[in-house]
């Protein structure tokens, strides 16, 4: 293998002498000739079994480590026109979030293959033994696929950036707008069980109704993103010094957006002291 760059030489000599040493394989010689070729040669006579379980790997995964973020920072840059430092950041994080499975519910990768199984196909088609190759050429020539695969990846994180970007401004937007209100509640309990159930200090419970009509219309008018009518609109209007939500779930969207606008005005309990406090409080 010749590469351009000998520091990518030494990284792969390096990666291919750690691969053989960990699986304790003394029938490979891995050989650093000069500072830009790596070669391997055998002595085992199952020649493609050494390329699939010992050179295609290691290649791949020297692509993913040391090559992906450096060509999806070029497509941040180059194709969607980012150069602010801090947003190519975020999407970077948000695309390799993408590409390691941390985001499996988006719609637009649900058939996507993985990138390591689109490179090792490349790798396996590409490889004739004996062979000699331009790393840089293999990379430019034999990886289109990928390459697309990358372009979708960080169209699909810009647009979840995106989201994320409105969802801030919204949550921001409502932050400002309560911090203004003067409370109608000192405190606010809020039952969580499938549902939202609203009740007041003493534990009485405010029904949906009620609830309506304490929304402030100014909030629906000025809010760019829907505004939930039955939690957020009347929480936010009501603006309480205290909320006190009794839930199992954390994980909640509607939990985590009440707590992202008014943060240390709320206290989370698990959902079985709801009765509890509610007896201690109706027996006071």
């Amino acid at each position: 293998m010749h590469f351009q760059e000998n520091t990518d030489a030494k990284k792969i000599y390096k990666s291919f002498l750690a691969k053989t040493g960990a699986l304790s394989i003394d029938y490979i010689d891995v050989l650093q000739e000069n500072e830009n070729v790596v070669s391997i040669t055998t002595t085992t006579e199952d020649v493609q079994n050494i390329v699939q379980g010992i050179v295609i790997p290691v290649i791949t995964e020297f692509i993913i480590r040391y090559k992906e973020d450096q060509w999806l920072l070029t497509i941040i840059e180059e194709l969607f026109y980012f150069t602010d430092i801090e947003e190519k950041k975020q999407i970077l994080e948000i695309t390799k979030m993408i590409l390691d499975g941390n985001m499996p519910d988006l719609p637009s990768i649900q058939n996507v293959t993985p990138r390591k199984q689109v490179i090792a196909e490349a790798l396996l088609d590409f490889m004739k033994v004996p062979i000699s190759f331009s790393f840089e050429s293999f990379l430019k020539f034999r990886l289109r696929t990928y390459n697309d695969s990358l372009i979708q990846f960080v169209e699909t994180a810009i647009d979840e950036y995106k989201l994320e970007q409105e969802y801030q401004t919204f949550i921001q937007g409502l932050r400002d707008f309560q911090e203004k209100r003067e409370p109608l509640f000192d405190q606010l309990h809020i039952l969580h069980d499938e549902q939202f159930f609203f009740f007041n200090e003493e534990f009485t419970e405010i029904k949906r109704e009620e609830l309506l009509k304490y929304i402030d219309r100014r909030l629906i008018l000025r809010q760019p993103m829907y505004i939930d009518s039955s939690v957020l609109a009347p929480l936010v209007s009501i603006s309480p010094k205290s909320i006190y939500i009794y839930t199992d779930d954390m994980d909640s969207g509607m939990v985590q957006t009440i707590l992202n606008i008014f943060f240390e005005k709320v206290t989370i309990y698990p959902k079985k002291y709801f009765e509890s406090y509610r007896l201690q409080t109706k027996k006071i």
